[in-house]
């Protein structure tokens, strides 16, 4: 084995021959004795301590190369005086190939290795690039999904269990899929206690606490695939490459989920978004928490056709944008205003139909009804309060804010007139949801209503409650169907979700305008605190389509007459569905209706209608 000076390109191990590796790597200032610790993989037994001097060194930065070892075959550490850690930047990790292995991991402590992976070696994939105003996204935890499909065991956590799905996901409509942690997160929660060894010197030791990081939030190392996901540490990388070109040549995006702990410094978000972009073909990332570097993201180059997805991007920030669109500003101001007057919390019509048309042409929004840090969509109208007493928190944990109502019964009910008002209140909110401007989000199972039993924080919950269960019953295979047919007529009608903001007046002289308010009378623009109804026009003509789409949002408890605005000459109103009236026997396929004047919209309820030319017979 030889060592010599390596050539600083990339922090991390980078293998740079068939016997031999550069490590990179940065330590504290005030660090003296430097060295990297070599083990054999198999065994974690050490091999060889490599002692750095500083004609290794540019400042705090080592850089060296070393010949003579095979990278397969050995894992490391790092060590800074007396301390010997993990890489931040090692690119596999060793010693957690299978998922929650408390017993195997006792044996050694609970001692992890940073990995080599092959990161430099080509691997084929399709291109894929999908506008704003076509996505469709939909959020999953790689193994709450795969659970929830009651697959063989070989595949529930793994990403072969997810691709074996993308059938499904395509059959929904499904353009882009929002995987929540798959870098190497600790998914035991482990704390240190000291132990008094026989000859009475104290040593501190790793302990299971009987908790799991479910979602693997949290510290974690970022650079490296989790390989109890993708097939163990030496499999890793080239399994995730696997799952990207497999989502790719299946036209879909994959968007990673980051959450940074707040110990991490703005350098390696940076480039940690910038290595999965470049060894992993990763198509947007969506960063959580509230410490992100924004500003240095929306302006990093290297990032400039990636889609970034952020709670709160300051306005100095997007004003600066041109190019192709790529901030996204993902929060659950959507959800909480829908919410808020859909369960008749004192919602603001005002806010709402803001909100239905949020856009601008040099950023986007991102709109869901329901998020994983909050009730699924079947829980907030089943659950008036969280039911968190499984996190081992005393319930103190998850949002208080939820603007959630059981409509009678807290949770699980037999009682048919409760479950058949949820149903249509998860019809109204998915037709809300896609009728929308700006970018749809779905998690995962909430098409089938799934629920996690009121827990609306479920990151420990490593179980059915923590699962995203895909039931099967009348109601839900009716739901289920349902939503395919939104997503699929929102892909027909364009003018749904223009990739500009809505002028609300007849700018291009195409006889109506791009968007326009109605009420009990046509052409009401102005929108009253007191009202709960509002039809919104949508003039076809200005996304090149002959069909208009008119949306009838009813949220009283009482029906009401709305106003059916004049078409061009020679196209009649026909309705498409009803959110009340909606069953197993329903589609979406327009129908005719004799009054073009009016439409009576039953309470709590949305109807949707098409002005088409009817065809000849």
């Amino acid at each position: 084995m030889n060592i010599s000076r390596g050539d600083f390109g990339e922090y991390g191990p980078r293998i740079s021959g068939r016997d031999a590796v550069t490590f990179t790597f940065a330590v504290k200032p005030s660090a003296e004795k430097i060295s990297i610790i070599l083990f054999d993989k198999s065994t974690y037994k050490q091999l060889s301590l490599i002692e750095l001097s500083k004609d290794y060194a540019v400042g705090a930065v080592y850089s060296v190369l070393v010949t003579g070892i095979n990278p397969d075959e050995i894992c490391y550490l790092l060590k800074e005086d007396k301390k010997a850690y993990v890489d931040p930047y090692a690119t596999a990790i060793v010693g957690r190939d299978l998922w929650a292995d408390v017993t195997g991991r006792e044996k050694h402590q609970f001692k992890v290795y940073s990995g080599i992976s092959h990161i430099e070696k080509d691997w084929k994939d399709t291109k894929v690039q999908i506008e704003p105003t076509d996505m469709v996204l939909y959020k999953l935890h790689l193994r709450g999904f795969t659970a929830g499909f009651n697959m063989s065991e070989s595949k529930v956590g793994t990403y072969k269990g997810l691709t074996s799905k993308i059938s499904y996901l395509k059959k929904l409509g499904i353009t882009s899929v929002e995987i929540m942690p798959l870098y190497d997160f600790e998914e035991l929660f482990l704390e240190t206690k000291g132990v008094i060894s026989p000859k009475g010197k104290m040593t501190d030791v790793l302990e299971y606490t009987g908790k799991t990081n479910y979602w693997g939030f949290g510290l974690a190392n970022y650079f490296a695939p989790k390989a109890s996901y993708f097939g163990g540490a030496g499999k890793a990388c080239d399994s995730m490459r696997n799952l990207i070109s497999t989502l790719h040549a299946n036209g879909m995006e994959a968007i990673m989920e980051f959450s940074f702990a707040l110990e991490v410094s703005p350098q390696v978000y940076i480039d940690c978004l910038k290595y999965y972009v470049k060894y992993f073909h990763i198509d947007g990332f969506h960063i959580v928490g509230c410490n992100a570097p924004i500003e240095r993201i929306a302006a990093e180059p290297f990032l400039a056709e990636t889609k970034i997805f952020y709670e709160y991007i300051p306005e100095e920030i997007l004003c600066q944008e041109s190019g192709k669109k790529h901030l996204f500003i993902y929060n659950d101001s959507f959800m909480n205003v829908t919410r808020q007057i859909q369960n008749h919390m004192n919602g603001s019509m005002v806010q709402f139909a803001n909100h239905m048309r949020r856009q601008n042409g040099s950023y986007g929004f991102v709109n869901y009804m329901a998020n994983v840090n909050g009730f699924s969509l079947w829980d907030s109208y089943s659950y008036g309060e969280k039911h968190n007493m499984g996190n081992g928190e005393e319930n103190r944990d998850g949002t208080n804010n939820n603007y959630s109502f059981n409509y009678g019964i807290e949770g699980k009910t037999t009682n048919k007139i409760i479950n058949a008002n949820r149903f249509r209140e998860m019809r109204n909110a998915f037709t809300a949801l896609f009728m929308s401007q700006s970018v749809p989000l779905i998690v995962a199972a909430d098409e089938t209503a799934a629920t996690h039993e009121g827990n609306n924080n479920p990151y420990c919950q490593d179980n059915k409650i923590g699962y995203t269960m895909f039931a099967k019953n009348k109601s839900k295979n009716t739901l289920q169907t349902f939503v395919m047919e939104l997503v699929a007529f929102r892909k027909h009608h364009k003018c749904l979700r223009g990739e500009t903001p809505f002028y609300m007046n007849d700018y291009k002289h195409l006889g109506l305008p791009d968007m326009s308010f109605h009420g009990s009378e046509p052409w009401m623009m102005s929108i009253g605190e007191e009202q709960k109804a509002l039809g919104v026009l949508y003039n076809g003509a200005y996304a090149n389509e002959k069909e208009d789409v008119f949306v009838c949002y009813n949220f009283h408890y009482d029906s009401v007459d709305m106003a059916l605005p004049l078409l061009a000459p020679g196209k009649r109103w026909r309705l498409c569905f009803n959110t009340a009236e909606f069953d197993d026997k329903s589609d979406f396929s327009p129908k005719p209706i004799h009054d073009q004047q009016s439409i009576k919209v039953p309470g709590n309820s949305i109807t949707v209608l098409v002005g088409m030319k009817p065809e000849k017979k």
